[in-house]
């Protein structure tokens, strides 16, 4: 068992994943159409990125959180270890939300189950 401690914005990012609240989307950090999301936009969301304004380009360039500067800062405020949600040992997040068809709360489970492959850092103990 890890003893991991996730931080406030990891945690809550993990907790809206598995909350119901939000639709999913594939291949884009938003999807304007449907009001879904990617869970990677969904952590852009929750941490005040306007992915409205983000440029909607390629899909698959969208798709990661070095798509503009708002978006890197959300990916280093959460430690995510890659652009791509990329796990040490895991499939990385954006291939579980758009080619796995994983669920938000699957997704959730395996930050929960692996924290440490997908977060460089949590909080201070």
């Amino acid at each position: 068992m890890s003893n991991f401690i996730f931080t406030k914005e990891q945690l809550e990012w993990i907790e809206a994943l598995e909350s119901g609240e939000y639709k999913q989307c594939r291949s884009a950090l938003y999807d304007p159409k449907t009001d879904g999301f990617c869970c990677l936009g969904l952590a852009c969301k929750l941490n005040g990125v306007a992915l409205e304004d983000v440029r909607y380009r390629d899909a698959f360039v969208d798709q990661n959180l070095d798509a503009s500067i708002e978006t890197r800062g959300v990916r280093n405020k959460l430690h995510l270890r890659d652009v791509d949600g990329s796990g040490i040992g895991q499939d990385s997040l954006t291939s579980l939300n758009d080619y796995d068809g994983a669920s938000f709360p699957t997704i959730a489970a395996r930050l929960r189950a692996h924290p440490e492959a997908y977060f460089s850092q949590g909080a201070e103990s």
